[in-house]
């Protein structure tokens, strides 16, 4: 397959290019930088006015300004337009395209469900509409789905916290290896999570699955709760977990952003296993088992790192 790729060169990028390419698939990817040259990638064009999508299999879309950082005015109007205008500049191009892409696969989050405590949250389930990260998503989710007007098939995958060596992995580890961490607030709320190859897979299984399309749930089969997230990464790198982050200071300091860390989603991914999709971390103690190994490996070998 052909497909584009927008956000090749982030961290859920790099891993999608290198399981799209055990597969045999060629990647364009798309870049304010045309000329920047991203491994892995056939080729790299302009991603912005006139952008050339005609005669692809299929088109990824997983650029976006980060959440990380601190949520000042100016950088939500920056999370909230780079999603919805960078789908846009996409739709439009599918649009306008005399043989357009199959099919839209379009990253958002399930920050869409807000904080929902104890309940299950399948794709069936209602969305939030109060939250920023919840509206940010559900602008996202809509400027993609103008692509049906083409033809073309849209998957919205709503991901989750994704753990991987050169991400949220990467900023916890070395805390907890200095036996500082700990839960987050009373530790109860649900954790929703992802191994980072699991979740490119998720890309590469919905552009072949025709039977996919809509909202599907990024992540893994069985959520934890904080604490127990805590419990089983102070395990896995033998370090005591005992200090705890008080919810206010969270809300104190942090305001909207303590969401991320406080909110309740249990997620779970009924549309994807419905589809025969087949997780290679199901559980927590795997992921984060092959994560520390990978760690380890690149630790002992730094040419041997990979995207996850």
């Amino acid at each position: 397959m052909e497909i584009g790729l927008t956000g090749a060169s982030g961290f859920l990028g790099r891993e999608f290019i290198d399981q799209a390419s055990l597969r045999g698939d060629s990647i364009i990817a798309y870049s304010r930088n045309p000329h920047r040259q991203i491994r892995g990638c056939m080729r790299t064009e302009l991603f912005g006015a006139g952008l050339h999508v005609n005669g692809l299999d299929a088109v990824v879309h997983l650029a976006g300004e980060s959440i990380l950082g601190v949520w000042t005015k100016a950088k939500k109007e920056r999370i909230f337009k780079s999603r919805v205008e960078g789908t846009r500049c996409i739709v439009k191009a599918i649009r306008g395209a005399p043989n357009p892409p199959k099919v839209l696969v379009s990253a958002s989050a399930i920050g869409i469900y807000g904080d929902r405590g104890e309940e299950e949250l399948t794709e069936r389930r209602t969305i939030d509409a109060g939250e920023f990260l919840a509206e940010v998503s559900q602008a996202w989710e809509a400027e993609a789905q103008e692509a049906v007007a083409a033809g073309t098939r849209v998957v919205c995958v709503r991901i989750s916290v994704v753990l991987g060596s050169k991400g949220s992995f990467a900023v916890m580890a070395p805390v907890f290896k200095l036996g500082l961490g700990g839960r987050i607030g009373k530790g109860d709320q649900w954790m929703s999570w992802i191994h980072v190859r699991d979740i490119a897979n998720v890309f590469l299984h919905a552009i072949r699955t025709d039977t996919l399309s809509g909202p599907v749930n990024g992540a893994a089969p069985n959520p934890v709760r904080n604490s127990e997230f805590t419990k089983a990464l102070g395990m896995a790198l033998n370090r005591p977990t005992f200090f705890t982050v008080p919810s206010f200071v969270l809300q104190t300091f942090f305001s909207e952003q303590s969401a991320l860390l406080l909110d309740s989603q249990r997620v779970v991914p009924e549309k994807l296993l419905a589809s025969g999709f087949e997780f290679q971390f199901p559980s927590l103690p795997e992921a984060l088992a092959d994560l520390i190994k990978s760690k380890k490996r690149v630790d002992h070998d730094p040419e041997a790192a990979t995207a996850t």
